[in-house]
């Protein structure tokens, strides 16, 4: 083949690949797909018997469950025992059944003998005897000696699901009372819901086939499904089909594409020749060079040579791709341009900015650098229109071109400017800032825009400080301070150095994450007692915080900081697992209750209730013995996101406390939606007892509201005497103040529980 032209190897090359490629996918491909087609629809089979015994098992549970729900009642169990005549009017309503998703309910005293029977209006029984029949057929599967708890049983009036229990008390204890027999009917109702849940079509049948049976074709698989793998005891089977459609469909793409596979190779060979026996291929392979050429160079300004005797396509080629690369080297040019320049004002932008630090010389002298936001520009653009805001845009940016002289100066922002000038100190950028000043607001009022402000913060930076990073920062903090004391000022970073509130906050949130990284925080423990008979029932974990200069720190200063920074997450989760681990053996030594408290953040964002599960599995803590407290000031607002947070504790089986009761002013409304446990009245309340009649009154009406809602109540912020006993005539409440403890660390905390002990014994 070394002298045959280039387009014969190339017809021969691709006629040989192409009978290869055919032979591949006849004896190699085609086999491979279709036995994967037959794997995928055994497991399309599987998956569906794995979905349709699924169904029909957590059909079977939530039948267990109403079982289990009625039958271990205390009320029902009165009720078989004639000790209960009202049970059936209150709990056994027309929509009973339905609302429950239940055929029949069968109450049997303790001799097997039909208390009370109810059907669902579905059972097609028409008069008395027809019930009382198909009740004692059923019975005698319960008095039966092979009674099983779950079943499908036939009946003449069709197949039906049993389910049997014996009718106990509430708490389990005694002999049993009675049996309780659910019926679930299995007719085209039952069938069509079981369907839609398997996502195929199902049908019932007397059992035919002592296991599970596959039987198919080339379009199905017919599938039969004993009851007895999902009832203790049934002689019925489920019947469906699976329509093979791997398998299908693999059959016929397979045989469509071969057969169009030697078409197009055919159609293929025969253009490809007539094609490549036109003389393009030199031509070709000399502009691929040039191509290569120009690419190796990286000069924009290369172009490929053209044949001016040449008028056909390759030409045409070669001339679009000249075209081509002039627009490139255009939109490079432009490119640059816009990368760094404003396309408004035509200053130079940010990335100019940077790129200038960048490739700054090394100097001896301090750069004077001048920051300007233009006040409420939003509201300009808004009130008077984008094309007055562009207006003063475009005009500011002349002034400043006309005030920087040597220096430089770009648009940072939408509304943000700064000026840069070697050797310029402070002075010479107060001039000129007041001077802007006064220009804005000269033009404003041209314009009709009175009070028209500028924000200008101005520094200067030292040799040590000639980066980019390090002057957007000090500018960004002397901006801040000016926005935070009401804008329309001029300051310089030398004048808030050492008083800026921005600075301060920066500090505070870095000592606070220095905090937690090196365990500077601790708990305080304040107890909760009961006063007749005097018992510590309980303590709330309090977070303090000694900070190793600034000495004690108040949570009134640093939780709200922490709750700006979104840092109280990591605060929350350190309290609840320090004070889990601290309390656990006092909770079980002295029958203690621990209360943590949790914020808005923490409810929202979810990262309690992870470390709340997290924690108590490491720990095993009782979840009864927590309580979670709520500030009443999160209820607002956030009702839906806090009932599915309360729900989700009430499930693990940890208590809720409603904190500072009385602070907000939406509590009342919300007592009725959210299953709280507990109310803690706050301080405020208490302050004026016993001397005010109107907080005597209010007091007394919260005790006698909260008792009879069945809630438990602390008392806040008790410290006299006179006030305890006001507290202890009106209610049984729990008590927190300093009239018998402020909060106190973990180690006082063991003596004066000891001492508590003491004093009891």
């Amino acid at each position: 083949m070394v002298d045959l032209r280039v387009q014969t190897k190339l017809f021969i090359a691709i006629a040989v690949n192409i009978v290869l490629f055919i032979g591949v996918i006849l004896f190699v491909i085609k086999p491979y797909f279709v036995e994967k087609s037959i794997e995928q629809d055994k497991a399309m089979t599987h998956d569906q018997i794995e979905s349709v015994t699924e169904v029909f098992a957590n059909h079977r549970s939530m039948l267990e469950r109403i079982l289990v729900d009625w039958a271990v009642w205390t009320n029902a169990y009165d009720f078989v025992q004639n000790k209960n005549e009202s049970f059936i009017e209150n709990n056994m309503g027309e929509e009973t059944l339905d609302n429950l998703g239940v055929g029949a309910m069968i109450f049997l005293n303790e001799d097997r003998e039909v208390v009370y029977s109810e059907f669902n209006q579905f059972y097609e029984l028409d008069n008395k005897n027809e019930k009382n029949d198909f009740t004692n057929e059923l019975v005698r599967y319960v008095n039966s000696s092979e009674v099983t708890q779950s079943a499908v049983y036939g009946t003449d009036f069709g197949p039906v699901v049993f389910m049997s229990h014996p009718i106990v008390k509430s708490d389990g204890t005694g002999e049993p009372g009675g049996t309780l027999v659910l019926i679930q009917k299995i007719g085209p109702d039952f069938m069509a819901a079981m369907s839609v849940q398997a996502k195929t079509k199902l049908s019932i049948s007397p059992l035919s086939h002592q296991r599970l049976t596959i039987e198919q074709d080339n379009q199905f698989a017919r599938v039969s499904l004993p009851l007895q793998s999902v009832y203790q005891d049934a002689n019925w089977e489920v019947n469906f089909s699976v329509k093979r459609t791997y398998y299908t469909n693999t059959q016929t793409m397979l045989e469509t594409g071969m057969l169009g596979l030697l078409v197009l190779g055919l159609g293929l060979l025969l253009t490809l020749f007539w094609t490549v026996n036109q003389i393009v291929t030199k031509r070709l392979m000399d502009i691929v060079k040039e191509l290569k050429w120009i690419t190796k160079e990286r000069n924009s300004r290369l172009r490929i040579r053209l044949n001016p005797h040449q008028q056909d396509e390759i030409e045409e080629m070669a001339v679009s791709i000249n075209e081509v690369l002039d627009a490139l080297e255009q939109t490079q040019k432009e490119s640059l341009t816009r990368a760094f320049r404003d396309s408004l004002t035509r200053l130079p932008n940010r990335l100019a900015v940077e790129d200038m630090f960048m490739n700054l010389p090394n100097t001896s002298y301090s750069i004077g650098v001048m920051g300007i936001d233009l006040d409420n520009f939003r509201r300009i653009n808004d009130q008077f229109g984008q094309r007055t805001g562009d207006a003063m845009l475009t005009f500011f940016a002349s002034r400043l071109m006309f005030y920087k002289e040597d220096g430089f100066v770009a648009r940072i922002g939408a509304d943000e400017f700064i000026m840069i000038h070697p050797g310029w100190a402070t002075e010479e950028l107060v001039i000129v800032a007041n001077q802007l000043v006064k220009d804005l607001r000269e033009w404003g009022l041209k314009q009709g825009m009175n009070h028209l402000s500028l924000s200008i913060g101005i520094d200067e930076l030292e040799p040590s400080h000639h980066s980019y990073e390090v002057m957007m920062a000090r500018l960004d903090v002397v901006l801040h301070e000016v926005k935070a004391s009401g804008k329309d000022k001029i300051l310089s970073y030398q004048d808030i150095e050492d008083g800026s509130h921005y600075l301060q906050a920066l500090e505070m949130e870095r000592d606070l994450r220095y905090a937690l990284r090196h365990d500077e925080f601790e708990l305080y423990y304040q107890p909760i007692v009961s006063p007749k008979p005097f018992q510590v029932r309980g303590v709330e974990a309090l977070i303090r915080w000694h900070h190793p200069q600034k000495g004690f720190v108040s949570p009134g200063v640093f939780i709200p900081v922490a709750e700006q920074l979104g840092l109280i997450s990591d605060v929350g989760r350190w309290v609840l697992v320090k004070a889990i681990t601290e309390i656990q053996d006092y909770a079980e030594r002295f029958d203690l209750f621990l209360s943590v408290n949790v914020s808005k953040r923490q409810i929202l964002d979810g990262s309690f209730l992870e470390a709340l599960e997290e924690t108590l599995a490491k720990t095993s803590f009782p979840p009864h013995r927590l309580h979670v407290e709520i500030t009443e000031s999160e209820v607002g607002g956030n009702v839906y996101e806090l009932q599915q947070f309360i729900q989700a504790l009430k499930t693990i089986g940890v208590k809720i406390s409603l904190d500072d009761f009385g602070v907000g002013t939406s509590s009342l409304s919300y007592l009725q939606s959210l299953r709280l446990d507990i109310i803690k009245i706050d301080q405020n309340f208490v302050k004026g007892i016993p001397e005010n009649k109107f907080d005597r009154a209010l007091l007394e009406g919260l005790y006698q509201t909260f008792h009879t809602l069945g809630l438990d109540i602390v008392t806040e912020g008790v410290e006299r005497p006179e006030q305890l006993a006001f507290v202890l005539e009106y209610s049984g409440s729990l008590i927190q103040g300093y009239h018998y403890s402020k909060p106190i660390p973990v180690e006082q905390l063991h003596h004066y529980l000891r001492k508590t002990v003491m004093t009891q014994i």
